[in-house]
Order: structure tokens, then sequence, then C-alpha cells
């Protein structure tokens, strides 16, 4: 059971699954979606946002029939206590390994073009160290600093974008739908790479005092994520065309780059915006690493959980520095997402809602609410 006073608020809840999905990852999935989903890639995006937003609506549906208890907790009630914990620690190593992809990937994002003359393994042990920090401060911690750096981060980004608007060819958009079919179909398998991180609402929600609260800030949330996605994959393809931005690794900091604003005294809004997306990337780590930490108690039925922190930050330090560069970390996260967070973020609970169903576990739908 949840203390008193680890709750999260539903706006909090709301930024946590924003801060939670977008990530570093924002500057690369242009690129896929170019790849794969062509010029019609935000549309495939912006319906795959539609898709993940009833499935967010089933996580609630569990969660909603174990008022009180995190998702560590009833699942061990759903599976049995062996079953469960094992499952937990299966998901908590998969998000150890989410965390070190994330922190990698910022990593070399920032060596390339902040940080140059920086060891790789100074700036992965800087910003995991503070993490940690964060993280030992349990929920509230995590949820309050998420709320805060929100606007701090957006609000800078969107501004910085918009001076780029005018020089966007909207005919790279076109022709609308053709082939979208086959398109979709490919992009499919690539999903979970651009909503990984919508599996912590299974967590998060277990810390609300009504779960069944949840809907709306979740459904805000994913709105957000996939109107955001939608606004970069249009910029990432009007600016470049679909052929040319499957050739840039990052084609959304080459658009900011190419950003001119005339008797501006900041020559590189790239920099600018990477400085301020080190806030997206700490928050981004900070709640599935509270998760880890958490689920980790549950398994050894710990009463704290700020204890792992140290010792789960090591782990992230070494499986984040075991790529040898670049294309060996993408090669890694398409093995990643294309499997295993496939698992965990449509087979298992989908799977743990008809279980419980079927054994009747839980509150009944007319006690929730």
């Amino acid at each position: 059971m949840i203390r008193n006073n680890d709750n999260i608020s539903p706006y909090q809840l709301a930024m946590l699954v924003i801060m939670s999905i977008i990530g570093v990852g924002v500057f690369n999935i242009v690129h896929v979606i170019a790849k794969f989903g062509g010029n019609d890639g935000w549309i495939i995006m912006t319906a795959m946002g539609i898709v993940h937003i009833f499935l967010a609506f089933l996580f609630i549906r569990l969660s909603c029939r174990f008022p009180g208890k995190t998702f560590p907790e009833y699942i061990q009630e759903i599976l049995g206590v062996v079953l469960g914990k094992i499952l937990v620690f299966a998901i908590s190593c998969y998000i150890l390994l989410n965390l070190a992809y994330e922190v990698r990937e910022f990593t070399e994002v920032a060596k390339m073009f902040l940080l140059p003359r920086t060891p790789t393994e100074v700036i992965i042990f800087a910003l995991i160290l503070v993490c940690a920090y964060v993280v030992r401060g349990g929920v509230e911690s995590v949820a309050r600093v998420v709320e805060i750096t929100f606007p701090i981060l957006f609000i800078p980004f969107f501004l910085v974008l918009i001076p780029g608007f005018p020089n966007l060819d909207l005919t790279n958009l076109l022709p609308v739908g053709s082939d979208i079919g086959t398109k979709f179909t490919r992009m499919i398998p690539h999903a979970p790479h651009a909503f990984r991180g919508i599996e912590y609402i299974l967590f998060y929600i277990g810390f609300m005092k009504r779960p069944q609260r949840a809907y709306k800030p979740v459904a805000w949330g994913l709105i957000f994520v996939t109107g955001f996605y939608t606004l970069v994959s249009v910029i990432g393809i009007g600016a470049f065309g679909a052929k040319s931005a499957t050739k840039a690794i990052w084609p959304l900091l080459l658009y900011i780059r190419n950003i001119n604003i005339p008797g501006l005294f900041i020559e590189r809004l790239d920099g600018v915006i990477l400085s301020i997306w080190v806030i997206t990337v700490f928050t981004t780590i900070i709640t599935g690493f509270f998760i880890v930490t958490y689920s980790i108690s549950k398994v050894i039925n710990s009463k704290e959980q700020k204890q792992f922190a140290l010792p789960l930050m090591m782990f992230i330090y070494y499986l984040a520095l075991q790529p040898a560069g670049l294309a060996e970390l993408y090669e890694w996260g398409d093995w990643i997402f294309k499997y295993v967070s496939s698992i965990f973020i449509y087979v298992i609970p989908i799977v743990a809602l008809l279980i419980a169903a079927i054994r009747r576990l839980g509150v009944k739908k007319s006690e929730d609410f």
C-alpha cells in the first residue's frame, strides 16, 4: 500500500505522462517517421497517438480495479507472488535498459553539438548522479520536478521553432494518403520507439488517491505528445522532404540550426535548445528511475526505495557505456523497442487485465466511481 504522503495530483500525472514519453529521441523521431512513413508519416503518427490513448485507458481500467495499490503490488495478486515478483523484476531490468539507452543517446548528441571534448563517462555520470538524488526523494519529489520543468522546457522550444515556419515547403507533404496502408504497416514495429514510457502510467496511477480520475490527465497528456510529434514531423518533412530527412540522424536539430533571426545575439540556436533539452532527458530518466527503485523495493519487500538509487545508478552507468558508438546504440535500440518494449507495453498489461477480469479480482466496475 502507498503511504499517505506518496500521492500525486491529476495535473502531475499529465506532466509525468508527457515528460516520460518525450525525451532526447524526439530529435531522431523525424528520421524514423520519414524513413518508414514517408511524406504521410505525420498522419500515421497522429493515428498511432489515438491508438495509444485507448491503450492507456486500458491501463487505467486495470489500475481502477485495485485502488490504493501500485502495479508491483497488484500484479502479484493477479499472477501470484512468485510470478508477480519475477515479472516486476523483468520490467525493472527493461526500464534500466531503456534509461541507459536514453542517457547514452543524449550523451552522443551533447558530444556532437555541445561538449565535443568532454569524456563520455563524465557526462553520463554527472547526469545520472543528479537523477539519483531526486529519485531518493520519492514520488512526490519526482512529480514536483516534472511539474516545474514542463513550462521551462516547452515554451522556449516552441518559440525557437516558430521563426523557421516561413521556410517550410509544405508541398513536401504531398501527395497525401498515397499507399498509406503499407506505410502504416511499416511503422507499426517502430511505435514503441515513439511512445516508450507510456507503460509508466501503470505505475504512477497507483499513487493517485482516486485512480478513476486519471482518464482526463492521461488523455490530455497523450494528446499533447501526439500533437508534438505531429508538429515536429510536419516541420522535419516540410523542411527537408521525406527522402532528405532519412539521410540525417537528427533532422530536427538541423532545422533549428538553419534558423537565422536577424539581430539575434545568439548564433547557434541548436546549442540553446540542447542546453534546455537537458531538462527533458533529466525528467525522462527520473520518472523511469523511480519506478525501478520502487519496483525493486517491492520485489524484496523493503519499506523504502531510496536506498536502491545509488546502486542502480551504477548499473545504468555500466549499461550506457556498453555500445561502442552511435550506430551500435541504435542497433541496440531497434532490438529493445521492436521486441522487448512491445511485450511490456502491449502484451503484459492487456493479459493482466484479462486475467483480473476472468478471476474477478479487484473492485467491480460499479464500485470504483
